[in-house]
């Protein structure tokens, strides 16, 4: 039996992939599947190990000196993170007896570049997940519009000292050049694929695009009146739904949909639409900012509180300008919900056009409002699309752990 490890800062937010991905692994008879967590973050699951206080402790004193070193506008940038401290790993138990690892995100102090090195040197088979686009730039997650990363890094415009970035970037060159072979990447959308290929550091790696798995039993269409009766939502209204974990971070672009719900004024009154959201935010601000009804839901953690709220939509909007496969599209197509998203990053990989959606042009509002009226004015057939479904995601990982060093 193949023994498969996942390892991971959390279970939230993009530590849900793992999460998942483990779970699917789990209900194979082939595969004995077990994950390391460095914080639990709520829930436990089963199969998970969360490691003990000092690893945390570690990771809270290499946060807390990048806070003190590395100061930078981060609304502006979004998150760069260094990896002065980190925890050793390859001595677990349940790695020195895994056949596969598979490492997903493990910054902010989970791991430095001698944990990633003890994994290298062991004989396990390795995949890098790659999350965001932290491994091929000097430290920042998004690179936004800057294309440092395809040489290295030398004028990051983040900080004042540019050393910072470059000699960062020196060191993750280093590593990958010094293990090359040891390791095969992962991502779950092309674009980050695209990127990857074009950075200075993973141009000459060998690359696969497999999407998140994802598989709920809460994610299913369901009665749409039966779900606004909970929320107290009037079934004769047009719903719009927003959601994000962190809904001001600048990946997210609230910005242009505050000017989307400008223009939809245009076309709806007061009485016609309301809009639902949820993640970390400012109610204030999103009462200020739309002229609607709003149903602001907070930080949802429970799978079926989430459901619920696309379930009551006729829509869910993503403006981000910055995501990589976001779980979002996948949870609102799952329950028949369809998308409406800009034609940025992985986004226009998962949505058909006019069918499960609307794929509106890149940072225009204006455009993104029209997408909105256009999914609520027509009748959608909305279905994933076949490469997202958790048996062919299952089916391309059992290829992948299968077959020998091939790029896709």
């Amino acid at each position: 039996m193949l023994k498969i490890v996942q390892i991971q800062f959390s279970n939230k937010s993009a530590g849900s992939c793992a999460r998942r991905l483990h779970q699917g692994f789990s209900n194979s008879n082939s595969i004995d599947s077990n994950a390391i967590s460095l914080f639990m973050d709520g829930e436990a699951y089963d199969g998970i190990m969360y490691l003990s206080r000092i690893p945390r402790l570690k990771a809270f004193i290499n946060n807390w000196v990048e806070r003190k070193t590395h100061k930078y506008d981060s609304s502006k940038f979004g998150l760069y993170t260094s990896c002065f401290l980190g925890t050793d790993v390859s001595k677990m138990k349940l790695i020195q007896e895994a056949d596969v690892i598979y490492i997903h995100w493990v910054q902010l102090g989970f791991f430095n570049f001698n944990s990633f090195e003890k994994l290298f040197k062991t004989d396990k088979k390795i995949f890098i997940v790659l999350h965001d686009m932290w491994f091929m730039t000097g430290g920042c997650h998004y690179a936004v519009d800057c294309e440092q990363f395809i040489d290295g890094c030398l004028a990051c415009p983040i900080f004042e000292d540019k050393s910072i970035a470059s000699t960062q970037h020196i060191k993750k060159n280093n590593l990958l050049s010094k293990y090359k072979g040891r390791f095969e990447f992962i991502t779950p959308s092309l674009w980050l694929k695209n990127l990857g290929e074009s950075s200075s550091l993973l141009k000459d790696s060998i690359i696969h695009f497999v999407p998140n798995y994802f598989e709920s039993p809460n994610f299913k269409p369901a009665s749409q009146r039966q779900a606004r009766s909970v929320l107290s939502i009037d079934p004769t209204k047009f719903v719009v739904c927003f959601g994000a974990v962190n809904i001001s971070s600048v990946y997210k672009g609230w910005k242009f949909l505050k000017e989307a719900f400008k223009y939809l004024t245009n076309s709806y009154s007061f009485e016609d639409l309301e809009v639902i959201i949820f993640g970390n935010g400012d109610l204030s601000e999103f009462e200020k900012a739309i002229d609607f009804k709003i149903h602001y839901l907070g930080y949802l953690e429970d799978e079926k509180d989430i459901a619920l709220a696309y379930k009551c939509s006729d829509v869910f909007v993503i403006p981000s300008i910055l995501d990589n496969q976001p779980t979002t599209i996948v949870e609102s197509l799952h329950c028949g919900i369809p998308v409406v998203g800009f034609d940025l990053c992985g986004i226009p990989e998962m949505i058909d056009h006019k069918k499960s959606g609307y794929i509106a042009e890149a940072y225009n509002s204006f455009d993104l409002a029209e997408g909105i009226k256009y999914c609520l004015e027509n009748d959608l057939q909305v279905n994933l699309k076949e490469e997202y479904k958790s048996d062919n995601v299952l089916q391309t990982h059992y290829k992948l752990l299968n077959s020998n060093n091939s790029n896709d």
